[in-house]
């Protein structure tokens, strides 16, 4: 926001154009003084005086207003500069007219650098597109624009930001003033939310809601290109002996790191689930299109997850109020696998053929891989 440049004369610049408008008029005044009489003289310096106290009323008054004005000026500016939100104003080329210190900050650019750069310089790249399509209906419909969109710091780090756009008009040109406010914590806090709801608490891992999902989709995936998929139902072997030796720290810490390995074992495009207790599921995507491939490709996966599982543990337990301990123990996992491909066999079916399999594996001695025919 600029501060106009017009000031007020100056008293002595008021005197020097009174002056001269006085000498322009004196010899028609002494004229018309020479034909009034004693009595109509008095009368009028009596006037002269009464009017000369009511200007100085009325420039007292005005100084007064002139004060009050500046000071009302000034708290404008401070509530303009200081305000917890940043506003800009940006041409209709993009250019930013002007911006306030709080719109500085949060670019972490100096206010005097803000001037004459294009706005979109400070918006990161994958967001380019929402903001030119806002700011074309903002240009179109004239209709207050609100939404988000993630821009970047001089520092080349960026933060979620709320925009707030409105037009308006000024000297015959559009303006787009922009009410800018850091939403990163909002975010943050909704994506904890959904972390909770799509995750298990413990491991991390998605959970029975994400795994239904995901499954559903695999499915959906294994239908279009032909390619089996499989299904893995894990169960961990003497688990609780662990749990009933060492409580349900050292469970907590076994089942950790056991995520952590069979998340080790499968592609980014494979999925671990885990359904509570020392229970997990695994989708392995994208195998062959022929069963009997399929079949071995799964179950080298199958085995490398019972390699890694079996390897020795040595868990740090920290149960509250006591000293930390290390707890070695061995453990190891049954395995039931089913293959899917372009079948009407359902999501429960599936659960309950891998189910079934890794009972088989837990009869036949444990530590082992069965698949559901």
């Amino acid at each position: 926001m600029t501060r106009p440049d017009k000031r007020p004369e100056s008293a002595a610049e008021l005197r020097r154009r009174a002056e001269a408008i006085f000498r322009e008029t004196a010899a028609q005044s002494s004229e018309n003084l020479a034909e009034l009489s004693p009595e109509a003289i008095g009368r009028m310096l009596h006037e002269l005086r009464v009017h000369q106290i009511e200007l100085e009323i009325q420039n007292e008054e005005l100084r007064r207003a002139q004060a009050e004005l500046d000071a009302s000026r000034a708290r404008y500016f401070d509530l303009y500069d200081l305000a917890p939100v940043g506003y800009c104003s940006v041409g209709e080329s993009g250019l930013i007219l002007q911006a306030n210190l709080t719109a500085a900050n949060l670019l972490g650019v100096a206010r005097g650098n803000l001037v004459k750069q294009l706005f979109s310089r400070f918006i990161l790249k994958d967001d380019h597109v929402t903001f030119y399509q806002q700011r074309k209906e903002l240009l179109d419909s004239g209709e207050a624009q609100s939404f988000e969109l993630r821009m970047l710091r001089s520092d080349g780090t960026f933060f979620w930001a709320r925009l707030a756009c409105a037009l308006t008009h000024e000297a015959e040109r559009r303006v787009i003033r922009i009410v800018l406010s850091d939403d990163t914590e909002h975010r943050l806090a909704e994506e904890y939310v959904r972390q909770q709801a799509l995750h298990d608490d413990l491991t991390s891992l998605p959970n029975r809601r994400l795994f239904n999902d995901r499954l559903s989709q695999s499915m959906a995936a294994s239908k279009r290109s032909g390619c089996y998929g499989a299904l893995m139902f894990l169960d961990l072997d003497n688990f609780k002996t662990l749990n009933d030796a060492h409580g349900h720290v050292a469970g907590d810490a076994l089942l950790i790191e056991a995520a952590d390995r069979l998340t080790s074992c499968v592609r980014e495009i494979d999925t671990v689930a885990r359904f509570g207790g020392d229970e997990f599921v695994v989708i392995i995507n994208g195998l062959d299109v022929n069963r009997a491939d399929s079949q071995n490709q799964a179950e080298l996966i199958a085995n490398k997850m019972c390699l890694a599982l079996s390897d020795a543990y040595r868990l740090t337990i920290n149960a509250q109020g006591k000293a930390q301990t290390t707890v070695d123990h061995l453990c190891t996992v049954s395995i039931g696998v089913v293959l899917f491909n372009n079948h009407d066999a359902s999501y429960d079916e599936l659960l309950k053929g891998a189910d079934a399999a890794m009972y088989q594996a837990k009869e036949a001695g444990r530590n082992a891989v069965r698949f559901y025919e």
